[in-house]
Order: C-alpha cells, then structure tokens, then sequence
C-alpha cells in the first residue's frame, strides 16, 4: 500500500482522486494548498507520492516543486505526479523542476487510469 498525498484547492477534484486511489488500496491524506503540502511533506515519516496540482493557493505547484528540489532530502524521499489544466507558457515554466524531479505531467481533464498508473509509476521511485 502506498501512501498518496493529494493536492488541489478544488474539492471535487480531491475527493474524485481520494476514492480511486483508496479503491485502488492505497492510503490518502490530502491538502487543499501548496503550504499545507509542503509541511505534510516535511512531518511525513514515510515516503508520498504526491499527486499535485500546479495551479494552487498560497504556494503553487511549481514553487512547490522547486523547494522540495532545494532540499535533497524532501527530493530522495518522495515522488511527484503533476496535474496542470493551465495555458502551455505556464508549464513551461515547470519543465526544469519536473525534468530535475522526473515529475511527469498529467493534463486536466484526466482520466483516473492515467492519474491510478502515474501513481503505480511513482511508488516504483520510492526509496
């Protein structure tokens, strides 16, 4: 069972994410901001993988990406699916940061087999 962190300002979007991933066996946490997220990764005793929107309250999920890539240990210990439905020169600017992490990117609106395999993916990334 992998432990997923969900993150999205949208509700429906994280509960819609929460039931296939928890029917899928996997145990889930979720977080409505980047800064709620960045500190369940900082407190996490276990490895995430964290399915992460890029367009996000407070600390975007580009920010995001880019803290997590400043500190090796947050970066070795957790794995990162993004989900974006923003404009192309937007996730332009993600494409460093998701290269440096091996971040794929999933585009909204998506289907749950691709977000479900995305996740099956990332757990094999888990120290």
């Amino acid at each position: 069972m992998t432990s997923v962190l969900v993150v999205d300002d949208d509700t429906d979007t994280r509960e819609a994410l929460r039931f296939a991933l928890e029917d899928e066996g996997h145990a889930v946490s979720e977080a409505a901001d980047g800064l709620q997220a960045l500190e369940v990764l900082r407190v996490s005793a276990s490895s995430l993988v964290v399915v992460l929107d890029l367009d996000l309250p407070h600390l975007d999920g580009i920010q995001l990406l880019q803290m997590v890539a400043q500190d090796p240990s947050l970066a070795a210990r957790h794995a990162f699916i993004l989900l974006t439905a923003v404009a192309d020169q937007r996730l332009q600017q993600a494409e460093a940061v998701c290269a440096t992490l091996k971040v794929p990117v999933i585009a909204k609106p998506f289907e749950l087999d691709t977000v479900l395999a995305a996740v099956v993916a990332a757990t094999d990334r888990l120290p």
